[in-house]
């Protein structure tokens, strides 16, 4: 503290400093997805010109299967994209109330801290996003249908536990 009940200059730089870095992040992946869109149009008109040019119905129905899948492949980048955008944010938000906590001492935000610390290196051990390809449509297919699953349970617990 500065002694007059401010923040000290330090501590007012660091927030500024945090504050834009956030909004940085925040413009950065809206240009992604805003990119990510674009190029899905792109794609869509470029695939959309070849079936035009086809002469056959069956060169119709090959360039069409290529466009989908073309098109699902890159719906699941934008959708992977977006779902790190959205673990980020949220892991930033949750290691700034752990680590600033004032319900609890210095000592603990420290084991915190290291604790968080390692949780970070494992999570740094792994593997990065998935190769986009033809598993991943079947991958996805299977998230949806197990989440679809968990919320299906979900409601037939609370509906039990209401009776």
């Amino acid at each position: 503290r500065s002694g007059m009940g401010m923040p000290s200059i330090v501590q007012w730089a660091k927030a500024q400093q945090s504050k834009m870095e956030d909004s940085a992040d925040t413009s950065k992946a809206k240009r992604e997805g805003l990119m990510a869109g674009m190029k899905m149009m792109t794609l869509q008109q470029k695939h959309q010109a070849e079936i035009a040019k086809a002469t056959t119905e069956e060169e119709k129905k090959e360039k069409t299967a290529a466009m989908e899948q073309e098109l699902t492949l890159g719906m699941l980048n934008i959708m992977w994209t977006t779902t790190v955008v959205d673990i980020t944010a949220t892991l930033h938000e949750v290691v700034e109330m752990v680590l600033h906590d004032q319900s609890v001492d210095k000592d603990a935000r420290k084991r915190r801290a290291h604790g968080l610390k390692k949780l970070g290196e494992i999570f740094m051990e792994c593997k990065g996003s998935p190769s986009i390809g033809g598993d991943a449509k079947k991958l996805y297919e299977e998230a949806a249908f197990a989440a679809m699953l968990e919320t299906i349970k979900r409601k037939e617990e609370a509906a039990h536990t209401a009776n």
